[in-house]
């Protein structure tokens, strides 16, 4: 069942279960999607109000874009949860012979891989969401600015959650390449995050 299938307290019964998924990975993807929806609620209090006829066309390119990014997060908290059961799946395989043993391997690196990439898409969306909160914040309603500073700080946590998970997943790989492209791309997202966040604050913080 997708979280789109739950309500919130069977989702957060599903997280708080004893069971590997919905772990961290699908939490930071949904904290990203709490966010996204936080910044539209900011833009769209904006739109055909007064004062805010000039911003109005960047209002609804905020909606466009933030409608695209929520749709991809919500889907990436379902397919971060698929992809570590494939982990666990894949650990599961029979070992007892040298063939076995290594399609066993073939399969968790394999899988290790795709666990590692849907966090790290998540980070990507985690980057957009909060390009949306601060676009949202200068161009959104003023009433609700500290609502926009909760959509930035979301973001933030979520992009923080997702590289966990990332690299995590990425220390089970023997791609060397690919460990080390993962690894650069993951430390640019972070940078690019704390920047557009610390400068979104900033506004948030100037209008208290």
């Amino acid at each position: 069942m997708g979280v789109k299938d739950q309500t919130v307290e069977e989702f957060l019964a599903s997280v708080a279960a004893a069971t590997p998924t919905p772990g961290g990975g699908s939490v930071s993807a949904l904290a990203a999607a709490l966010s996204v929806a936080l910044s539209r609620m900011v833009a769209g209090l904006a739109r055909g109000k007064k004062g805010y006829e000039a911003v109005d066309q960047e209002l609804v390119q905020i909606e466009a874009k933030a409608r695209g990014t929520q749709a991809k997060l919500e889907q990436l908290v379902d397919e971060d949860a698929r992809a570590y059961e494939a982990v666990l799946a894949a650990m599961r395989l029979p070992k007892a012979t040298d063939p076995e043993k290594t399609a066993r391997v073939a399969a968790m690196q394999s899988a290790y891989r795709k666990a590692t990439e849907i966090p790290l898409e998540t980070m990507r969306r985690c980057i957009e969401a909060l390009e949306i909160a601060e676009a949202a914040v200068k161009k959104g309603n003023r009433g609700a600015t500290t609502d926009g500073g909760v959509a930035i700080l979301m973001a933030q946590a979520a992009i923080r959650g997702a590289s966990l998970n990332c690299y995590v997943n990425l220390a089970a790989i023997r791609d060397e390449a690919f460990r080390r492209e993962t690894e650069e791309e993951a430390e640019r997202l972070l940078k690019r995050a704390d920047a557009i966040g610390h400068e979104a604050m900033a506004i948030v913080s100037e209008r208290l």
